[in-house]
């Protein structure tokens, strides 16, 4: 018998007018559908609501789509708000400036289904060339974060007892979030590339908060040093990923400089 398994899609949106409308797209042409989608807009001052509101106006299935309005507080927040709303088994992310492939949905209910003592899955994301599928240890996620953000989907207990989104971090926070879940809780990642962004941007080096490569880099080693107080790992892990992601964030520079000429 298969485990029942209901997927909420939780979107935080903030001066998204571009690409709103292409996002929530590509939920509702989902091969499976998601039982209800619940946005939160977070202060937009473009048209973005206005947007939101006339593709919900559109939607004809039986889709449960909420809209939250907030002021801003950040993309943390507003998960956190939206996630507080969901009333289904299990979260699935997408941010405002991406689209899921068709089949999204279908896999990772479809794996669900079949495996229940796993909390959080994800698909693969263009631009983020990973040749592994399998499960996701804590020890495979220090050293590389395989879960990008639009392609996971998480049990929503599981997302409660750690506490979600940490909202005093600005930069690797969700990284932060699949670390701590990934401590006390199975994942998986799996053989299917589920969402890209709308404007192809990468995951480090370009428009975005990931395109300050420095910021970036203190967040992993803030989530590094939350882990190890909060005794998840131990002294020697500590020191041994915060070298190697120093070796990491060099090689991106030297990377992205290369790009940029």
């Amino acid at each position: 018998m298969k485990n029942i398994v209901t997927i909420s899609a939780v979107i935080p949106s903030y001066n998204s007018e571009t690409t709103i409308a292409k996002c929530l797209q590509s939920i509702l042409i989902q091969t499976e559908s998601v039982n209800e989608i619940i946005i939160v807009d977070d202060g937009s001052v473009d048209g973005s609501v206005a947007i939101i509101k006339k593709v919900l106006k559109s939607v004809n299935d039986d889709t449960k789509i909420l809209l939250v309005e907030q002021e801003n507080a950040g993309p943390s927040a507003a998960r956190n708000k939206a996630a507080s709303l969901v009333t289904s088994t299990h979260i699935a992310f997408l941010d405002s400036d991406d689209v899921w492939h068709p089949d999204h949905i279908k896999k990772v209910k479809s794996f669900f289904q079949e495996n229940n003592n796993f909390k959080i899955v994800a698909t693969k994301y263009v631009g983020a060339p990973i040749n592994y599928i399998g499960e996701i240890s804590l020890e495979k996620l220090l050293f590389k974060n395989y879960f990008v953000t639009p392609c996971v989907v998480l049990n929503k207990d599981v997302f409660n007892e750690v506490g979600g989104f940490n909202e005093e971090m600005s930069f690797a926070e969700d990284y932060f979030l699949w670390l701590r879940v990934i401590s006390k809780n199975k994942g998986y990642l799996l053989d299917y590339v589920g969402a890209e962004n709308i404007y192809n941007k990468k995951i480090f080096g370009q428009s975005g908060l990931s395109s300050n490569l420095q910021l970036m880099h203190e967040g992993v080693l803030q989530c590094y040093k939350n882990l190890y107080t909060d005794k998840l790992i131990n002294f020697k892990t500590y020191i041994k990923i915060k070298v190697f992601e120093k070796i990491k964030y060099m090689r991106r520079i030297i990377l992205t400089h290369i790009v940029k000429k």
